[in-house]
């Protein structure tokens, strides 16, 4: 089996996390100066989006966590890293370089990005965009924030083929007046979710939610070693995270291998 360049992840200091994330969860990152990106940033009307891997018939869209594709380290490396297996990956930022890193009202903040109106347009100007490249099968990966948006996606019509959701957020679905658990029994691709160890019990094998992604054909695997926001803000000094950011890493690109 191939062994995952993850040279980008770094250790880097730590910032404050958002209510969103659960208590003890990993703060935000700083891009590590010694990593340097090898997609292009670009702009579809108003949306920043990084793209990186040559078009083809397979693309990936990723949806960021809250703290937005600046803020989060490892976004950039994460996608450069889904492009050598020969995606064409593109990267949204819904938040406009904005980040919820340092707000004092977290909820009036995440809520001003409501699916929509904003979100559902965005997702479907780069679902053109991969489109007119040449993508005929398109999955979807998002983070914590980005688990909600690509299943609200899945589940209001968005053809993608599959999803992976490291330590989803699936409960914001509740800020926005709509039931979670419905939604998830809506998402209508196989969803691999990845919650960690803090992750609430509903994500987990054996809860409501990772049944009704069951019901679709997904799954759901816990890390119970970790805690919410390991894959892309761990420090992955410490030998157990760098272990599960390597496992989850790998796994993602398994459940895409087996469904685009």
């Amino acid at each position: 089996k191939k062994d995952l360049s993850l040279a980008f992840l770094e250790d880097l200091p730590a910032m404050a996390a958002p209510e969103c994330c659960p208590p003890g969860s990993w703060p935000c990152l700083s891009g590590p100066e010694d990593y340097t990106p090898r997609g292009a940033d670009d702009m579809l009307e108003d949306l920043p989006i990084y793209v990186v891997g040559e078009p083809g018939e397979k693309a990936i869209v990723v949806m960021p966590d809250i703290y937005g594709t600046g803020q989060t380290g490892r976004l950039k490396g994460l996608c450069d890293t889904l492009a050598d297996q020969g995606y064409f990956v593109v990267m949204a930022d819904p938040f406009r370089t904005d980040t919820a890193e340092g707000k004092e009202d977290f909820v009036a903040w995440v809520t001003a990005f409501p699916f929509d109106g904003l979100v559902a347009q965005d997702i479907q100007r780069v679902m053109a965009y991969v489109e007119g490249k040449g993508a005929t099968s398109v999955g979807a990966m998002g983070f914590c924030w980005g688990v909600w948006a690509i299943c609200k996606a899945s589940a209001t019509g968005v053809p993608f083929k599959c999803g992976v959701g490291p330590h989803p957020s699936t409960q914001l679905e509740g800020l926005f007046g709509g039931n979670e658990l419905e939604m998830m029994a809506a998402v209508s691709m196989p969803l691999l979710m990845m919650p960690a160890g803090n992750d609430r019990d509903t994500l987990k094998e054996g809860g409501e939610v990772a049944a009704a992604i069951a019901a679709g054909g997904g799954s759901s695997v816990t890390f119970p070693d970790m805690v919410h926001g390991f894959t892309i803000r761990g420090d992955i000094t410490v030998p157990e995270v760098k272990r599960d950011v390597e496992l989850a890493v790998g796994q993602a690109i398994e459940h895409f291998k087996a469904h685009l």
